[in-house]
């Protein structure tokens, strides 16, 4: 048993922060026209893959059902990231920012301030990984909703 207390909105937070900056450190050491899904393409480094394995296992143990939602987005982008396909692996995470907001809007969670500032510009950083999206898949709220 698990013995852990579920985490709070700001770990969560720092959590999602983790793995899109793992991300975007692999996503700005290749080329962008190599992101796509390219047999035998640039994967990361191993020692990368178990970081960010460490960082979607730790939060998956310890989720509980307010963020049962996320684990599996967390796995889905774990996966892709471990093949190297930077494409792929960015829409889970845009997914689990969609799912945070709304947790917030139903007031599950409450985000501070300064953590709805970081849901704002974690969106903006996966956005950019993806240079070649000119019209964002994830219709967040105003910032000012959330």
């Amino acid at each position: 048993m698990n013995t852990d207390p579920k985490p709070d909105p700001g770990q969560v937070v720092d959590t999602l922060g983790e793995l899109i900056s793992s991300l975007s450190a692999f996503a700005s050491k290749i080329p962008a026209a190599s992101r796509m899904s390219l047999p035998g393409g640039v994967k990361p480094a191993e020692e990368a893959v178990e970081a960010y394995e460490n960082i979607v296992y730790r939060f998956r143990e310890r989720a509980g059902s307010t963020y049962k939602p996320l684990p599996p987005l967390f796995v889905e982008s774990l996966e892709a990231f471990e093949a190297g396909k930077v494409f792929d692996a960015v829409p889970p995470l845009l997914q689990c920012v969609e799912q945070l907001v709304e947790l917030h809007n139903q007031d599950t969670i409450k985000f501070t301030p300064q953590q709805q500032q970081r849901m704002r510009e974690y969106h903006r950083r996966l956005e950019k990984i993806v240079p070649e999206a000119t019209q964002s898949e994830v219709d967040l709220p105003t910032p000012d909703s959330y």
